[in-house]
């Protein structure tokens, strides 16, 4: 016996409980899908909670979020509905299958079965379920082989129109393999390296592209997640072209020193973000911040940063200005303007 509840905090613990009765009440088969799954077999300290129903989920969530005293976010057009509650987000999909009109285009969707929605996920590892009232982990919907894939530490595609279907794959794949140090499984290696060959990245809205690329961002590794994709023959950015790899390092080892020195807070992927934007122009940089959809205190950070780096470049090229958080520098525009200057270990001054 696998026992796996142990893995998931009090508050998540009482969201599935009210699940559980909910599914009971109503004689519905829900399951704990994809990411969840995954997670709860490599022993991740934090697992989303991640819900498919066979029936009526919108109707679920809305049941779940009443129940619970929270809120629900209804996506109609997908048959999927977010519930939020004391601090936690739980993604509530009806099962379902997928057609793409076109490549890269935002699928359609209709009701199928629990396999058949598994079989529309993206990789492997991610089209397991479990039942939502199973003891423990041996009760596993695998009809795909993601346990065997998760032992050997592989990402597999499920078949070879995925990243034709949908391109955002390319990115998400390699920020899985970055996160969890997996490999891509051979045949989905060569099928990636083919799609950024054909260009499927920049069949997308460039606004999907740049949020699923800002998700890279946030995770603990994004150098090694840019190194992950130029092997694979990504070209970067229409507009914005390849990040600065060295300056990336670069920002690497100042945010160590930053942290063990206890400076203070600040937000990593803004930081990364501000080298990745680097070579935009500000008009096409205005249309990323919409994309992403940043708030006045960020957009202050990036056009600081913007405003005050050619000011900036020479001093700090010449080891001389005594850069102060007095004067109102933001942290990540520190750390930004250090890296882009050749410097890789802060100054006594900072």
């Amino acid at each position: 016996m696998i026992t796996y509840r142990k893995f998931f905090h009090r508050v998540q613990q009482r969201i599935l409980s009210q699940a559980r009765k909910i599914a009971t009440a109503k004689g519905l088969r829900v399951y704990l899908v994809g990411g969840t799954v995954r997670d709860l077999f490599l022993g991740r300290p934090e697992v989303d909670l991640d819900l498919a129903v066979e029936g009526d989920g919108l109707s679920f969530a809305g049941e779940l979020a009443r129940q619970l005293g929270g809120r629900v976010v209804f996506h109609e057009r997908f048959l999927t509905a977010t519930v939020y509650w004391s601090g936690e987000r739980v993604d509530v999909a009806t099962t379902r299958r997928e057609f793409y009109p076109h490549p890269g285009s935002l699928p359609e969707v209709e009701l199928a079965d629990l396999e058949a929605d598994l079989a529309r996920r993206d990789f492997t590892v991610n089209a397991m379920a479990l039942p939502l009232n199973a003891g423990d982990l041996n009760a596993i919907v695998d009809p795909f082989g993601g346990r065997l894939d998760l032992d050997k530490r592989i990402l597999r595609v499920l078949h070879e129109d995925s990243f034709s279907d949908d391109p955002t794959r390319l990115l998400r794949g390699i920020r899985f393999v970055t996160r969890l140090k997996f490999t891509l499984e051979e045949k989905t290696y060569c099928l990636a390296r083919q799609a950024l060959m054909d260009g499927y990245l920049e069949r997308i809205a460039a606004e999907r592209y740049w949020q699923e690329f800002f998700l890279l961002l946030k995770e603990r590794r994004p150098v090694a997640a840019w190194e992950g994709l130029i092997e694979l023959g990504w070209r970067g950015f229409p507009e914005a072209g390849l990040p600065d790899m060295v300056a990336g390092r670069r920002v690497e080892k100042l945010l160590y020193q930053w942290k063990w020195w206890g400076k203070g807070p600040l937000d990593p992927s803004l930081v990364y973000f501000l080298v990745a934007t680097a070579r935009l122009k500000a008009e096409e940089l205005e249309d990323v911040l919409e994309y992403l959809n940043f708030g006045r205190k960020k957009r202050n950070k990036v056009y600081a940063a913007r405003r005050l780096l050619p000011v900036l470049t020479p001093s700090l090229m010449g080891r001389q200005l005594p850069l102060s958080r007095e004067k109102g520098m933001a942290p990540e525009v520190v750390i930004f303007a250090l890296a882009m200057t050749g410097w890789s270990q802060l100054p006594p001054w900072v």
